[in-house]
């Protein structure tokens, strides 16, 4: 296991104490937007040595004047980074008493927003993802080897920062929501052959222009609750996809097949 924490004083949803050697960071990245969020540096996933935050940082992304095209003038800036950070469950712990967790807020950062007044900042996304592959390999290998797929939304949040309307804004800037629907992960265990990718969807977007200084953070904020495992606890998400991915040994090579619409429900 690389890390480890002890539960204690559980209280409620939100009553943990946590104790760990060190941050938990993203053992992969994948980055589905590289122009604006690079996986070679551009994508940065841990957890606080309290497990009480997950931070998200995106160094290269920044919001942007949209180019012009077909003649007409530019009306508004964006940003976006679709990102996918990779952990296992024994990053979580494992332990008599186990716990899930859940986000109850979103805070972005940066460190510099320059909006003219009209600009208008009235669209702040932060949508989070977690999918859970769960391999069948055994050791001595027994093909064909199988993943299984769960996967639900964590949070879904947009936002209007309603700033830049009447007057100009220049300065570092720093928003926070409540997460209205918090859903838990499961129980973790700390089985090596369960996967963890956290998808996130990180947009922004005025009505008029504005640009920021490269480098947006987004923290979730967790909250925790006590849970026993039980064989249902297999069963989470509200999608799940059987033989989501399945590896087969030929004579002459190996090969991995993805079916991603087998067993769905």
């Amino acid at each position: 296991m690389r890390k480890s924490f002890l539960l204690s004083g559980l209280s409620g949803a939100s009553g943990v104490s946590a104790a760990i050697n060190a941050a938990v960071n993203a053992a992969a990245v994948r980055s589905q937007t590289p122009y604006s969020c690079n996986a070679v540096g551009g994508v940065v996933v841990n957890f606080e040595q309290d497990m009480t935050v997950m931070h998200a940082k995106f160094p290269d992304l920044h919001l942007y004047v949209d180019t012009p095209s077909h003649g007409f003038p530019p009306s508004y800036s964006i940003m976006h980074c679709l990102a996918t950070a990779e952990f296992s469950e024994p990053d979580f712990g494992a332990g008599n008493r186990q716990a899930r967790f859940a986000i109850a807020n979103v805070t972005w950062s940066n460190n510099n927003l320059t909006l003219d007044k009209g600009d208008n900042f009235n669209n702040l996304r932060g949508k989070m993802d977690l999918n859970i592959e769960v391999s069948n390999e055994t050791s001595p290998i027994h093909y064909p080897i199988g993943k299984d797929k769960y996967s639900s939304n964590l949070v879904n949040l947009v936002v209007n920062p309603a700033i830049g309307v009447d007057e100009p804004y220049n300065g570092e800037f720093k928003f926070s929501a409540q997460n209205p629907n918090p859903t838990f992960t499961p129980c973790f265990l700390g089985r090596y052959s369960h996967v963890l990718k956290f998808d996130f969807d990180i947009f922004a977007e005025t009505v008029d222009g504005g640009v920021s200084s490269a480098g947006w953070n987004v923290d979730f904020g967790l909250i925790y609750e006590e849970c026993h495992w039980t064989q249902e606890s297999d069963n989470w998400g509200t999608t799940k996809i059987k033989d989501w991915e399945s590896c087969t040994y030929r004579q002459a090579n190996q090969t991995s097949i993805k079916r991603g619409l087998r067993g769905f429900h």
